[in-house]
C-alpha cells in the first residue's frame, strides 16, 4: 500500500477491534485495595479455586461434598457443574485451566467420583466430565488414585502434573492430556503439592514424607534434596517467580525459605500455623508472598513484600473463625487476591505493579553509521537488499543489551556496535546460522573474551537462554530483576526493556515504536535473554531442516534439551523477501560431560544436513557436519562425545554399520540419487562385505569395501549425473570410510 496514512489507518483500527473483542474484567463486587470482600458460595467450604487464563470473568470452585461450581461473569453468579461426577461425598483439591484451550478443564480431589478415581477431565468447560486415570490405576500399595493433593499444567508444553498422595503414591506425569500417565520414581511415601521452576520446565519440586525433592528431568526421576532435620513437616510449597533459586515453605511454626533452590531453610516468619496450601508468590510484584492459615479457629492471611524479611497481616475484611484453603493471584488478573474459605469465595484488592524501565540504549539498524553494511553473506541470499539497514534486527537488539551491562567495546578495543559485531559475527566459524540468523550462543562467547578489555567485575560472561513462550509474566520478572529480554515477533527482533502499566516498553531497531501494544498487539513468540552469569556456557546445539525430528538422550536413556523451528528474518524495508527457509534448531544448556545418542527421525524419505555445535564452559566450539538419507522406518543414531572443559576433546560422528549402508543406498535409489542397476550392485557387494566380515574375514571385507569406494568414485558425475548425485556420493563415501576405520 503506497498511502501510508491510510495504511496506519487500518492498522489502528484492526488493533482497536482486537482490544473491544478482549474480555472486560468485572467484578461482583466493589474492588478494594487493602481489605476482602466476599465473592459468593458462603455456604460452601471451598478448597480448590482456578482462573481462566484467557478470561478473567471465568472462575472455577473446588467444594467439600458439593462438587465443583463455575461462575462465567466474575462471581456474580455460581453454578454447579457435575455432570458426570457420580460421588460428591469427598472434596476437589485443585482444579487446572488448560492456558492454550479453556474447554479443557481438570479437576482432582480426596474420595470423590464413583470408585474414588480422584482425577476428572471436561473438553467443554466443566459442562460434562469424564475420568481421566488412564495409566493410573494401580497407585503405590494397590489403592486406587483416590487422594489427588495437586495439580499443573505446564504452560509451556501443556505437560499435565498430579501429586498423589494415598498409598504411597507418587508424582504422576501425562504429555498427551490424560490419555496416559508416567509414574515417577525416587519418591518417599505422599508427596503432595508440585511446582514448577518458572524459568525451566524440566525442573520441579514437591515435598513428601521424607522433606522436599526435585526433579531435572520433567518428573520422571526424583530426589530429596532437603531432609526435615531441623525443620518440621513442611505443607505448603512456592517458588519466587522472579528468583526460582528461592523457596517458601511452612511447617506448624511459621514459613520458612531457602535460597538455595530447597537445599538449606531459614525462618521467614514465626507465628504462621497450619500454612497448608494456602501460600503463594506473586506472579508481577517481586519479594511478595501471600499466606493463608487453614486452622480454622482464628482467621488469618499475611503478606510479605520483602522476600519475607516481615510480615504484614491482612486478615480485614475476612470473617472470624474461618480456614484460608486456598489464595490466588492471577497472572490476567493482577490486581486481585482471591482467597477460597471456608464460608465462600473472598477477594482482596492489590496495588498497581510501579513501572520501571531499565536504561538500555536504542540503536537503530537504520543508522548511517553501519546501516549500508552487507550483513552476514546477504549479498548471495539477498543481492538486491544485502544490508544491516534491511536484516540487522536481531543483531542491533543484541548489541543493545550488550551495551546495557556495560560491554561497549570488543575484545580488540573496537567499540561494539551493530557494525562492528556483525564484523566479529562474519568472523566467527559460528558467527551465523543458515542465512542470516545471529547465533546467540556465539555472543556468549564474545562477552566472556569482552570482559577484561570492557573492565567488568560483576560477572563473568553473559549466559544465553531461549524460552519458549508468549507468557508475560516471565518478561515482568525478568525485568523487575533488571533484565532486558530480546522478543521474537514474526520476521522481527526487539528489545523489551520495561513495564508500563499493562504492557512493555520497547527498543524497536527499525521502527519508531515504543511499547509492545504498538504494531505487536502486547504479544511476543518467544524471549531470549543473556543473564550476568559466573557459571559455563556449555551447550549442545544442534541446526537441521525444519522436517527432521531430533531426540538427545544422556546415558541413562533419559531424553535431554528442547527443539524449535525458527523462522527466517523478513527484510524490514521490503516484507516480501525473507532471509531464507525455517531452520530446526535444537539447544541442550550445561550438558555434564559424557556420550549422548542424538535420534533423527522423518515422516518422510529425505536427504537432510545437520550441524552439530559442542561449546565447552568458556563458549569455545567444535563445529561438526553430517550429511545423510532418512526414511520413516530408518533413523539416523549420531554420537555425541562431549566435554566441557575443551570443546577440542568433543566429537559428533553418524554410527554406521553395514546394513546402515545398505539402507543408505537403497533410500538414494528411493529417492532418485542413484541409478537402480548401480544401487543394486552396491547392495550386493556391501551384503559380501558384511558376510566375509561375519566370518571373520575381516581383509576380505575391507578389500570389498575399497572396491565400493572405487566404484563411487569411478561413477560420480558420469552420464550427466545419471549414474550417482553429489548427495548420494557424500552419504555413502561417509558411510564406507566409518566401517574400513572402525571394522
Amino acid at each position: 500500500m503506497k498511502n501510508p496514512i491510510a495504511l496506519r489507518i487500518i492498522i489502528v483500527s484492526i488493533f482497536i477491534l482486537f482490544t473491544l473483542l478482549l474480555p472486560i474484567k468485572i467484578y461482583a463486587t466493589q474492588l478494594t485495595a487493602g481489605i476482602w470482600t466476599y465473592v459468593g458460595l458462603s455456604n460452601y467450604t471451598i478448597h480448590s479455586f482456578a482462573v481462566d487464563l484467557n478470561n478473567p470473568n471465568i472462575l472455577y470452585a473446588g467444594t467439600v461434598s458439593y462438587g465443583i461450581f463455575k461462575s462465567t461473569d466474575g462471581g456474580t453468579t455460581w453454578n454447579a457443574i457435575n455432570n458426570g461426577i457420580l460421588n460428591l461425598a469427598g472434596y476437589f483439591t485443585d482444579i487446572v485451566v488448560d492456558p492454550s484451550n479453556s474447554n479443557i478443564v481438570y479437576a482432582g480431589g480426596v474420595g470423590v467420583g464413583s470408585g474414588n478415581p480422584g482425577i476428572f477431565k471436561s473438553t467443554n468447560g466443566g459442562a460434562t466430565w469424564t475420568l481421566a486415570n488412564n495409566g493410573i490405576t494401580n497407585v503405590g500399595l494397590g489403592g486406587p488414585p483416590a487422594d489427588v493433593q495437586s495439580m499443573i499444567i505446564d504452560p509451556n508444553t501443556n505437560v499435565l502434573y498430579v501429586g498423589i498422595a494415598s498409598n504411597c503414591g507418587s508424582v504422576y506425569k501425562s504429555t498427551n492430556a490424560a490419555a496416559s500417565w508416567t509414574r515417577g520414581v525416587g519418591l518417599p511415601c505422599d508427596p503432595t503439592v508440585v511446582r514448577r521452576d518458572p524459568f525451566n520446565s524440566n525442573l520441579l519440586y514437591t515435598r513428601s514424607n521424607q522433606g522436599i525433592n526435585n526433579s531435572i528431568d520433567g518428573g520422571i526421576n526424583w530426589t530429596n534434596i532437603s531432609n526435615y532435620g531441623n525443620y518440621g513437616v513442611f505443607y505448603a510449597l512456592a517458588i519466587d517467580p522472579f528468583n526460582s533459586n528461592n523457596l517458601y515453605a511452612n511447617d506448624n511454626t511459621g514459613v520458612y525459605k531457602s535460597t538455595d533452590g530447597g537445599i538449606n531453610w531459614v525462618i521467614s516468619s514465626g507465628g504462621l500455623n497450619n500454612v497448608y496450601k494456602a501460600l503463594i508468590s506473586d506472579p508481577v510484584r517481586p519479594n511478595t508472598v501471600y499466606a493463608g492459615e487453614d486452622l480454622g479457629i482464628e482467621t488469618s492471611a499475611y503478606m510479605t513484600v520483602d522476600g519475607g524479611s516481615t510480615w504484614t497481616d491482612i486478615t480485614n475484611g475476612l470473617p472470624n473463625n474461618v480456614g484460608v484453603k486456598r489464595l490466588l493471584v492471577p497472572v490476567n488478573d493482577s490486581n486481585v487476591l482471591y482467597a477460597a474459605t471456608e464460608k465462600g469465595i473472598y477477594i482482596y484488592g492489590l496495588a498497581n505493579n510501579q513501572s520501571l524501565d531499565l536504561s538500555v540504549p536504542l540503536l537503530k539498524q537504520t543508522s548511517s553509521q553501519w546501516g549500508s553494511q552487507i550483513y552476514d553473506s546477504a549479498n548471495l541470499w539477498s543481492p538486491s537488499n544485502p544490508t544491516i539497514n534491511s536484516w540487522g534486527c536481531a543483531l542491533t537488539s543484541a548489541a543493545m543489551v550488550f551495551r546495557y551491562y556495560g560491554l561497549n567495546k570488543l575484545p580488540d578495543e573496537t567499540s561494539l556496535d551493530p557494525g562492528t559485531l556483525n564484523t566479529w559475527l562474519k568472523n566467527q566459524n559460528d558467527g551465523y546460522i543458515g542465512n542470516g540468523l545471529v547465533n546467540w550462543l556465539a555472543l556468549a562467547r564474545l562477552s566472556k573474551l569482552a570482559k577484561s578489555t570492557n573492565g567488568i567485575s560483576l560477572f563473568d560472561a553473559l549466559e544465553y537462554t531461549r524460552i519458549a513462550t508468549s507468557d508475560d509474566t516471565v518478561l515482568t520478572a525478568d525485568i523487575n530483576n533488571k533484565i532486558p529480554d530480546i522478543l521474537e515477533e514474526p520476521g522481527h527482533f526487539i528489545v523489551a526493556k520495561g513495564i508500563n502499566g499493562q504492557t512493555f516498553n520497547i527498543n524497536d531497531p527499525f521502527y519508531d515504536r515504543t511499547t509492545l501494544n504498538d504494531g505487536y498487539l502486547n504479544t511476543f513468540l518467544s524471549l531470549g535473554k543473556y543473564s550476568p552469569s559466573n557459571t559455563d556456557l556449555s551447550y549442545i546445539m544442534l541446526v537441521t531442516d525444519p522436517n527432521i525430528n531430533i531426540s538427545l538422550k544422556d546415558l541413562n536413556n533419559n531424553l535431554q534439551g528442547e527443539q524449535f523451528i525458527q523462522s527466517p528474518l523478513v527484510n524490514d524495508t521490503d516484507a516480501s523477501q525473507k532471509s531464507g527457509p525455517p531452520i530446526k534448531i535444537f539447544y541442550f544448556k550445561k550438558p555434564i560431560n559424557g556420550t549422548y545418542q542424538v535420534i533423527l527421525t522423518s515422516a518422510n524419505t529425505q536427504a537432510y544436513d545437520i550441524k552439530t555445535y559442542l561449546y565447552d564452559k568458556d563458549g569455545q566450539v567444535k563445529i561438526a557436519n553430517q550429511t545423510g538419507l532418512i526414511s520413516p522406518d530408518s533413523p539416523e543414531t549420531l554420537t555425541v562425545k562431549f566435554d566441557n572443559q575443551n570443546s577440542n576433546n568433543s566429537m559428533s560422528e553418524k554410527n554406521v554399520k553395514f546394513q546402515t549402508l545398505i539402507d543408505d543406498i537403497k533410500k538414494a535409489k528411493s529417492l532418485s540419487l542413484i541409478n537402480g542397476a548401480l544401487a543394486d550392485g552396491l547392495i550386493s557387494l556391501t551384503k559380501d562385505a558384511q558376510r566375509n566380515y561375519n566370518r571373520r574375514l575381516k581383509k576380505v571385507s575391507l578389500m570389498e569395501l575399497s572396491t565400493l569406494e572405487k566404484i563411487l568414485n569411478s561413477t560420480r558425475g558420469k552420464l550427466y549425473g545419471a549414474l550417482l548425485s553429489d548427495k548420494a556420493y557424500d552419504v555413502l563415501l561417509y558411510d564406507i570410510g566409518y566401517l574400513k576405520n572402525h571394522l
